[in-house]
């Protein structure tokens, strides 16, 4: 039935073919198109951090509209646990701890649930609960486990509704904000389209708060520098995102060949008429040649555990051939690591090349390094990383740089 390994894991069910994505339609050829819902902690909270059940049940009967009337397949990554919890026990997220935090959110979680489980029970749709954290993602066996529980919930027609596990994750396991962890199940998904409803509509050449003649764009069809330097100031007090993260989102979303649309919570049936192709927000249109499930996995969802720096000869088989690493290019290992583990491969002045998984731990490519020096001959040995384990770093383009919309 399910999938446990391979590029695209699948229940039975239909997906479109890559023609049919993002062509704004729900329903091609009979088959279903699989939509993520990002919904920030400002689209559904009032000014004092409550929840607004009208701006929920606005947002439930638009997602019902499309499961129920049109047959779209839904996941919803919902903010607004923390707001919640903080609201509740009339706490102040801005002189709250980090454990208060926590505890907040665990509070607010059980109530944002309530909230979810009341409004679509009345629809007769049910829905389950998935909390992560990156460290769930990084895990290529938890990544698998994740897929194949979202495929096994969506396949029994039941919408997971996910939010991040504030109250485990500590700074280096967690995704930061709910735009990132959106993009992600997007890529776990393999979900055609990712709509994060916010409360701005688009992205500006420059922030229209300061700058009245900013010009909203319609259509983004490579995410590079100038995209990137069009993100910047601060964000609203109760949500976390801005819109750094929402063009960093779009870049993991595109590359995985996921079409994602930003667009303002407040406009009416928003996500219906953004399925259906209205020119409403901002639309990030896929990479063509997406990269397979493994390899986006690779790219976006891993942290290196070391480094391999290799020479130029090696650098230029891996940029030019799409080659494997051998054991011959590589100069230096950095870090302790074992094998199976995730290493960036980067050049002699520190630029990162790659990202694969090495078949060697830290200390036997130590150990063959040296032998290699003393002169033996490592061509005859397996590679250090298979370029079917490997991804060149150019295709993740430049950093996150530079108007934040709220969350």
């Amino acid at each position: 039935m399910i999938e446990k390994e391979g590029d695209r894991a699948h229940a039975l069910v239909n997906h479109p073919t890559d023609a049919a994505r993002g062509c704004g339609f729900v329903s091609v050829n009979n088959r279903r198109q699989r939509i993520v819902v990002k919904i920030g902690s400002s689209s559904l909270t009032e000014d004092g951090g409550q929840l607004s059940y009208t701006k929920l049940e606005a947002f439930i009967d638009q997602m019902a509209k499309l499961y129920q009337d049109e047959h779209a397949q839904i996941i919803v990554v919902s903010s607004g646990a923390v707001a919640l919890g903080m609201a509740q026990l009339g706490w102040r997220r801005s002189d709250s701890t980090m454990p208060e935090k926590q505890a907040a959110a665990a509070v607010g979680q059980s109530l944002l649930m309530q909230a979810y489980q009341k409004a679509f029970a009345g629809l007769g749709i049910h829905i389950a609960q998935l909390l992560l954290t990156k460290t769930d993602i990084e895990d290529r066996k938890r990544f698998v486990n994740i897929r194949n529980t979202m495929e096994t919930l969506l396949y029994h027609g039941i919408i997971p509704i996910i939010n991040e596990n504030d109250t485990v994750a500590v700074e280096e396991i967690r995704f930061g904000d709910n735009d990132t962890l959106s993009s992600f199940v997007a890529m776990v998904a393999d979900a055609d389209l990712l709509v994060l409803l916010t409360d701005v509509d688009g992205l500006y050449s420059t922030d229209p708060r300061t700058y009245p003649d900013a010009k909203k764009l319609d259509d983004v069809w490579q995410i590079d520098a100038a995209i990137e330097g069009m993100a910047g100031a601060e964000g609203s007090d109760r949500g976390t995102g801005g819109m750094r993260t929402k063009v960093a989102a779009a870049k993991i979303a595109t590359g995985s060949g996921v079409n994602m649309v930003l667009a303002a919570s407040t406009v009416e049936d928003v996500l219906v008429r953004v399925v259906r192709g209205e020119k409403i927000g901002t639309r990030f249109h896929a990479r063509p040649g997406e990269l397979p499930a493994r390899k986006s996995w690779l790219m976006y969802g891993t942290r290196p555990e070391g480094r391999l720096v290799v020479d130029d000869g090696a650098a230029r088989a891996l940029l030019r051939t799409n080659g494997s690493l051998l054991l011959p290019g590589i100069v230096a290992v950095q870090g302790d690591f074992q094998e199976g583990a995730i290493v960036s491969v980067e050049r002699e002045n520190g630029l990162e090349i790659a990202k694969g998984l090495c078949n060697f731990s830290a200390w036997d490519l130590r150990v063959l390094i040296d032998r290699r020096q003393q002169g033996e001959s490592l061509r005859q040995m397996q590679e250090a990383v298979h370029r079917n384990q490997l991804v060149l770093a150019h295709q993740k383009g430049g950093k996150n740089r530079g108007i934040e919309a709220r969350d």
